[in-house]
């Protein structure tokens, strides 16, 4: 398979900083050279030492007359060749380490783009059905695509020095044979190669094979009472016995594909030593250079390593590419809610809120909301429910722009709030969840969220308001404990009344509460209940409720049932006239449930 063209773009050279590729083919070129000198200075020692007489030693000693003694050429050849194979050694790894370096920065450039994407796209996934997205393409598959790509810049800036190096020493040796034996080195890597890609291929398919046979042989064994019941026993053993055939023969056929693997490779190799074994012996035996015949050996070892590192190119290509792709698609999908050219600064909330014809629904076209119209008053406190709780969620996660109405209008005093920007609109109209995370950094770091516009007096004073300030002064450090994954932890009700907090000190016209759906204690409860209270003074209030205290101390309660405003009015008026409202307070409330607030 062939790599993606995304996979293409990050690993060529105007994706990569020049400075760093550079540099890394520059180390990447003396450490071939260093390996080049390694391999052939075994031969050059070998000659000296036990072939002080031959033409090439004579001519060699004439340079080095130092070396005339066996004990110092030895001593030298020895030290040269350690000092050659640590600097190839080092060049490699600093040259590797360029590499890893480039394509952390790379795969580090990604993340931020994936997290700020994610930032875009994550609040609108009120279904939950790609939660699991973003964090899979920022760890895992980012995670996998730096390793392929490391892994591709790297063989690819050390093998090609090598592989052209060791073929220029081993022409400048003797070109004649050289050019003879090289090839069907080159070609053997290659095809060693792709048949071992081959045969991986075609064992992983016979593998499923048997693993399907393995598991309906298994499943048959579930089917006892059935078999027994109307007397199937015949038939299910005749059956079994054809499964367990078949399973024998696919195991059979797997493990003939496993051999015939194995001897493609002996074979494969065998030609690789083989076949320049045999043309060096022929070579020698015609009067061929003694240093040639030891040199080239070792070189063209040098070379089949290089051209299977190289031969490896298109796996980590193909699977950096599958992975790169999928980032990619993450990256080009386009939010559902973005600011209008032109928007404006919007004025908060003052008079009313209208909900205009809205309809929305889900990414699989489940309808959702269709043609809703609701008009809230400023200063009310209104519960908006449903029996499903994502049709009460989506209408309140449109008023800050979490999402947008696929038809339809949201309107603060009459003005659209698409016209706004995100900024002011997000300023006054705040969605406070039971499931909001606690951000990993100080108590008033959360309060505030770093803004410098925010004060800690601003900060204690929301906290104070929401009955948070006595569980945080009560903290190790009060509001500089540290909180999240590497500080202290909260329970359910402290991290709800941090939330509340957070949103309190910006003083926001409009509030939208999604209480926590989980039990909460005695006092949590009577503390949000005074909260709720405090809250409401000067200021709207929409509640996602779970506790029915909260529905009753509502001035309004709006239900929503397909797709529309099913029932309007006080918890009283309700409960009297209103089937499906007494049909979601049973669901929720019943006296056999004790997992909610009953009072």
């Amino acid at each position: 398979m062939s790599s993606s063209p995304e996979f293409q773009r990050l690993v060529s050279v105007r994706s990569l900083p020049a400075a760093r590729a550079l540099a890394a083919l520059l180390l990447a070129i003396l450490s071939a050279l260093m390996l080049v000198v390694t391999l052939i200075l075994p031969a050059v020692a070998t000659l000296v030492l036990l072939l002080p007489e031959s033409a090439a030693a004579t001519q060699i000693l004439r340079y080095a007359p130092g070396l005339q003694q066996p004990r110092t050429a030895a001593l030298v050849a020895i030290a040269t060749i350690a000092s050659a194979w640590l600097l190839h050694s080092l060049l490699k790894a600093f040259s590797l380490s360029v590499c890893e370096t480039m394509a952390a920065d790379t795969i580090t450039r990604l993340r931020k783009h994936i997290h700020r994407k994610a930032l875009r796209l994550e609040p609108a996934d009120l279904t939950g059905s790609h939660a699991d997205d973003a964090p899979r393409v920022f760890h895992a598959s980012a995670e996998e695509l730096e390793r392929h790509m490391t892994a591709w810049l790297g063989k690819a800036c050390t093998a090609i020095p090598q592989l052209v190096l060791t073929i220029a020493a081993a022409l400048l040796l003797a070109r004649h044979v050289a050019i003879q034996t090289v090839v069907p080195v080159i070609l053997t890597a290659i095809l060693l190669r792709r048949e071992k890609n081959r045969h991986q291929s075609a064992e992983q398919l016979l593998d499923d094979q048997v693993e399907r046979s393995r598991r309906q042989m298994v499943q048959t064994l579930g089917k006892a009472r059935i078999v027994s019941g109307f007397g199937m026993e015949d038939l299910e053993h005749a059956q079994f016995d054809l499964q367990l055939t078949e399973y024998r023969q696919k195991r059979t056929a797997l493990r003939l594909q496993q051999r015939r693997s194995r001897l493609a490779a002996w074979l494969l190799l065998t030609a690789a030593v083989g076949i320049p074994a045999l043309l060096l012996a022929l070579q020698l035996s015609a009067g061929f250079s003694v240093l040639a015949s030891l040199a080239l050996p070792p070189l063209l070892l040098a070379m089949f390593n290089a051209v299977s590192q190289l031969a490896s190119l298109t796996d980590h290509a193909s699977a950096g590419g599958e992975l790169a792709d999928e980032i990619t698609r993450y990256l080009d999908r386009i939010p559902s809610v973005s600011q209008v050219a032109g928007a404006s600064f919007l004025n908060p909330l003052s008079r009313t809120l209208t909900f205009d014809q809205i309809s929305w629904e889900t990414e699989d076209g489940r309808r959702i909301l269709d043609g809703l119209d609701l008009r809230i008053t400023q200063g009310e406190r209104v519960a908006l429910l449903s029996l499903d709780r994502l049709p009460a969620c989506a209408l309140a996660s449109m008023i800050p722009r979490l999402i947008d109405p696929l038809a339809g209008r949201v309107l603060i005093d009459g003005r659209d709030i698409r016209e706004g920007t995100l900024e002011s609109l997000r300023e006054e109209a705040i969605f406070v969840s039971g499931e909001d995370a606690v951000f990993d950094a100080t108590v008033l770091e959360n309060i505030t969220c770093g803004r410098p516009d925010l004060s800690r007096q601003q900060a204690v004073d929301a906290a104070k308001l929401v009955h948070a300030d006595h569980f945080i002064r009560s903290l190790p450090r009060g509001y500089e404990t540290a909180l999240g994954e590497h500080g202290l932890q909260l329970d359910p009700g402290q991290r709800f009344r941090l939330s509340l907090a957070r949103a309190a000190a910006r003083k926001p016209a409009l509030l939208i509460v999604e209480e926590p759906d989980v039990p909460l204690d005695p006092d949590t409860k009577a503390m949000l209940d005074d909260a709720w209270q405090r809250l409401s003074d000067d200021r709207t209030i929409l509640f996602l409720p779970s506790r029915l205290s909260t529905v009753k101390r509502c001035t309004r309660i709006v239900v929503i049932h397909q797709g529309q405003v099913a029932a309007d009015g006080t918890h009283e008026q309700l409960v009297r006239n209103s089937d499906i409202y007494r049909h979601w307070e049973y669901q929720r409330f019943h006296p056999f449930r004790d997992d909610r607030d009953s009072a």
